[in-house]
Formats: structure tokens, sequence, C-alpha cells
């Protein structure tokens, strides 16, 4: 069966990657209630999200090769099941503890799904489709992320957090359903060989400077919008006097720019190519986080002030992501799996200890949100010369050979 024939409806992809965005994003507006019913500090409850992206980032390193060996559609199946199991674990929780098992649970689940529906598009498309293909599938997730904090807002304010638990709970069960009726298998599985064997891809792959330099520029680009989603709900709630709906609904931009990007990517990838989807995008975000540190510093500094310089972050991350993705899965295409756990384990692994920086940082000094975000964004930036560096050299030296 040829490569296209194999590839599921977007609509599925679409679909489980979204699970672990949306368990990602729809408990923000409620952290700083979470605080306050749990007793616990802000730094505490935003271990909620430090976890989340640790389990993730754990996960991803040990599904790639699994799902190498054993085929994508039964690990994204455990996935989706995973997902289900945590949240209902998070919503009967009563203590913070069992409340940060229950994220951690939901998050394997989550995280496997999402690192393998990029794996599936590798699969079945080359480099520059793979960097369209994820930018429309990325495109049309960032609906979940856009609406989960007016979600989670709304449940929390009428219902109580619980509620939050309880919706993910059934968008798990529709998405499992749905992965069982129209997920074909993509990979080419090896049954014959061991775990072990397959775990060998990881030196072959963080020996290659080029992998590397890709997946720092996706990781640095990714932490600054999870440092964004850590401390941007305490500054919008405790700093400037605002409600949790009001956070959620200027959310709406970020996402809507980051939907815009995805859109510049899956309609111009193929043409512009990933190297250089990458390069604008880290520049703009850099740019634009420059903007907003100075209103942090200088004022006003309202949620206008705020959100709306980083629209255009988000438009370059909506560039960056999907380009330093597909770059990174290119690198070895016959290892896209491992590359895709070890890629999404460093994106979300970084991301963790951003967001936990931020968190401890920004009930001290408020600024500090938009500051560490400028770090990563310049980190990213820096990557990605880097990377194009050393693309340039090989291609030279193919060229002299």
């Amino acid at each position: 069966m040829s490569a296209l024939a194999r590839r599921p409806p977007l609509a599925i992809l679409v679909a489980i990657s979204a699970l672990q965005p949306f368990a990602l994003n729809v408990l923000a507006p409620a952290t700083p209630s979470l605080a306050r019913a749990l007793a616990v500090d802000y730094a505490t409850v935003q271990l909620t999200l430090t976890f989340y992206l640790l389990a993730v980032a754990v996960t991803q390193i040990f599904v790639g090769p699994i799902s190498d060996r054993i085929g994508r559609r039964p690990c994204i199946l455990a996935g989706a099941a995973l997902f289900l199991a945590g949240s209902v674990v998070g919503a009967l929780a009563e203590t913070i503890e069992v409340l940060l098992v229950a994220r951690a649970i939901q998050a394997m689940g989550g995280g496997t799904c999402f690192a393998l529906a990029r794996a599936i598009v590798r699969d079945t498309a080359d480099k520059d489709e793979s960097a369209s293909l994820i930018g429309y599938i990325t495109m049309a997730m960032v609906v979940s992320p856009m609406v989960a904090p007016l979600v989670g807002g709304f449940l929390e304010a009428a219902y109580g957090w619980r509620a939050i638990f309880a919706a993910t709970a059934i968008l798990a069960t529709g998405v499992g359903l749905a992965a069982v009726l129209l997920l074909r298998e993509t990979a080419p599985r090896n049954g014959t060989a061991s775990l072990v064997g397959m775990l060998r891809g990881f030196p072959a792959l963080l020996s290659d400077r080029l992998f590397v330099a890709y997946v720092i520029a996706l990781s640095s680009t990714s932490a600054a919008f999870f440092g964004f989603i850590a401390g941007a709900p305490y500054v919008v709630v405790e700093v400037m006097g605002r409600s949790a709906d009001v956070y959620g609904a200027y959310f709406v931009l970020s996402a809507g720019g980051y939907m815009a990007g995805n859109f510049l990517t899956g309609r111009f990838g193929r043409r512009v190519g990933s190297e250089r989807l990458v390069l604008f995008g880290t520049a703009a975000s850099a740019l634009s986080v420059v903007l907003a540190l100075g209103f942090a510093l200088a004022g006003p500094w309202t949620p206008a002030t705020l959100f709306l310089p980083l629209m255009l972050n988000a438009v370059a991350n909506g560039l960056t992501i999907p380009g330093a993705t597909a770059a990174s899965l290119s690198v070895r295409p016959e290892l896209a799996g491992t590359a895709a756990g070890l890629a999404g384990a460093a994106q979300l692994g970084f991301g963790a200890l951003i967001a936990f920086a931020v968190g401890s940082a920004v009930s001290v000094w408020p600024p500090a949100l938009v500051v560490i975000m400028l770090g990563c964004a310049s980190g990213g930036f820096l990557a990605c010369l880097a990377a194009r560096r050393i693309e340039q050299r090989r291609t030279q030296a193919r060229a002299a050979a």
C-alpha cells in the first residue's frame, strides 16, 4: 500500500493532536482559584502545568522508538485510554498530590497522541510536504487551545474546577472511538527488533548537530509559549485585577495569531521550505517579545498591551514550530518515530522548566514573564542561524564530493 493510501484523514490527525494542548490550556484560567481551593500557593498549583509537561516529555522519549517497533496505531489507542483515565482521576481528586498524579497520567496519554500524529505525517510525506501538512494540522488544532481557556474559565466559574476534568474525559472518549474507526497503520513495524536496539537511534540523532540545532530552535520557541501560559493568568488575574474569563478572552488573540502562522505555513510551506520558515519565525518572535517587554517595563501594562504585541509572537510560532518539527524529523527519516519522541521530549521538557521558572518568578516580579520569554525567543533564533550554517556546509560538501 502506498504512503498516500495509508495516510489517515486529516480530521483524525487533528483530533488526536488536540488532546494534549486542550488539556494543557483548559486548566490555566482555574489555577488561581485552584490555589485557594486546595490551600496551596500559586507556585505549587503551577506544578499541575510543570508535571504535565514533564510527563509528556518523558513519555515521548520512549513512545517514539516503541511505535517504530510495534506501529503507531496501537500506541495512539493506548494513549487515548491513558488520557481518559487521567481525566477521571483528576475529576475525583481531593488533594494536590492526587491532582498532580492525574495530570501526569493525562499527559502521558496526550503526549503519546501528539508525538505520533507528527510521526504519521512524516511516514506519508517528504520534508517540505510534512511542514505544510503539519502547518495545516496545527492551524486546525489551534482551535483546541484557543477554545480551552474559554471552556475552562466558563466551567470553573459555573460548576467548579472538577467540571474541567469531566470535559476532558468526554473529549478523550470521542477521540478514542474515532481513532479506532479511522486510524490505519502507517509505519512498517519491526517486531523482531528489541527495544534496546530501537533505542540505539538516540545517539545517532543526538550526535547529529543539525538535528540538535533544529530541536533547540523548536524547544526554545515552545518554551516561550509555555512560560507565557504559566505566568499570564497570574499577571492578568492577580496583578491586573481582571477575572479568569478576561484572560480566556484575550488568549483568543494569541491562538488566532498562531492559527494565522499555521495557515501561512500550510499555504507556502512547500514553496518557501522549512528552513526559511524557521528563520523568519524565530526572528519575528524575538522582535515581538522585545516590544512586549517595553510595555511591561515602561507601561502601560494592561491585558491589551500584554497580548497584542505577543500576537506577532504567536504568528511567528505558527511558522517556526511546524517547520522546525518537519526539519528535525527529516534529518534521519528512517528514525522518524524516535526523532519525534526526542524532539517532543526536549520541546516539552524545556517548556516544563521554563514554566516552573516563570511560575516561581512572576509572583516576585511580574515582568519576569516577558524577560524569560525574550531569553527563549533569542535562543531559538541563534539555534536557527546555527542550523542554516550546518545545512550550507553539508550542501557544499555534497556538491564537492
